[in-house]
């Protein structure tokens, strides 16, 4: 079986750990941080870090071989076993009894250049400047307007990321859905919108903005188009994998109290 294994920079001892493990089951064809990940010869990418390690690996990974993330971040919603957990990830490779997940990615069209987001898309004004203008358009439906510090299109996968922060819902990951955020408007209403994820949904500012993707800044922009893409990455699970209970773990949602 052939590995390629990235990681977060601080982390490359534990990834040097895992390495070694790995190599006892078959052959490493890429040990790197994920800053220079090139697109792998692999039957399994393994990311060692958090949730942008992961990001990260995937886009490079896209619609080819599945990645599995080794926690070692914060979080850790896109990973599936803990740095404490890799006898029983060595174990569950060998067995072969992996859940595989299907996670949809996202395009984002500026000036004719598409950018792939596998958790959100943002706008967002600066820190001292004033509130955006923001009109939304769901394909030729009637726009919708808002006027606040920024806006928030998220994946189900990006939906307990930013999205959450700024008051929007968690949603199971393989919904058909994008969730459409506003980041603290001016009116009292502050709930997200959420559309299938077939429609295209435009965004137009009445000043240059910053956009971030996956957290990245590419700059500022008046206009940004978003629309579902047919890039995705294959997310390798733990068997016992459960999505709700990931949630109450991460960020005590729905947990009891007593």
């Amino acid at each position: 079986m052939k590995f390629a294994i990235c990681f977060r920079r601080s982390r490359e001892e534990s990834a040097r750990r895992i390495r070694k493990i790995l190599e006892e089951i078959g052959e490493i064809t890429q040990f790197i941080d994920v800053w220079n990940f090139k697109k792998p010869d692999t039957d399994l990418s393994v990311a060692i870090g958090g949730d942008g390690t992961v990001i990260k690996c995937a886009k490079v990974v896209q619609n080819s071989s599945p990645i599995v993330g080794i926690k070692a971040g914060r979080l850790g919603f896109l990973s599936s076993y803990t740095l404490d957990d890799i006898e029983q990830f060595v174990e569950d490779l060998r067995a072969g009894v992996f859940k595989e997940e299907k996670r949809n990615m996202i395009e984002v069209y500026i000036n004719g250049e598409v950018n792939l987001a596998l958790n959100d898309v943002v706008l967002q004004k600066d820190v001292d400047g004033r509130m955006l203008e923001i009109e939304v358009s769901v394909d030729d439906e009637s726009p919708m307007w808002f006027f606040a510090d920024g806006l928030i299109i998220s994946t189900p996968t990006g939906s307990t990321a930013y999205n959450l922060s700024a008051g929007g819902p968690v949603v199971y990951p393989f919904s058909d859905t994008l969730q459409i955020t506003p980041i603290l408007p001016h009116f009292l209403f502050n709930r997200a919108i959420v559309v299938p994820s077939s429609k295209t949904i435009s965004v137009s500012l009445d000043f240059p903005s910053n956009l971030l993707v996956d957290g990245k800044n590419l700059g500022k922009f008046k206009k940004v188009v978003v629309k579902n893409s047919d890039k995705f990455v294959r997310i390798i699970r733990s068997p016992n994998s459960d999505f709700f209970k990931i949630v109450k773990e991460r960020i005590g949602f729905g947990r009891r109290l007593i």
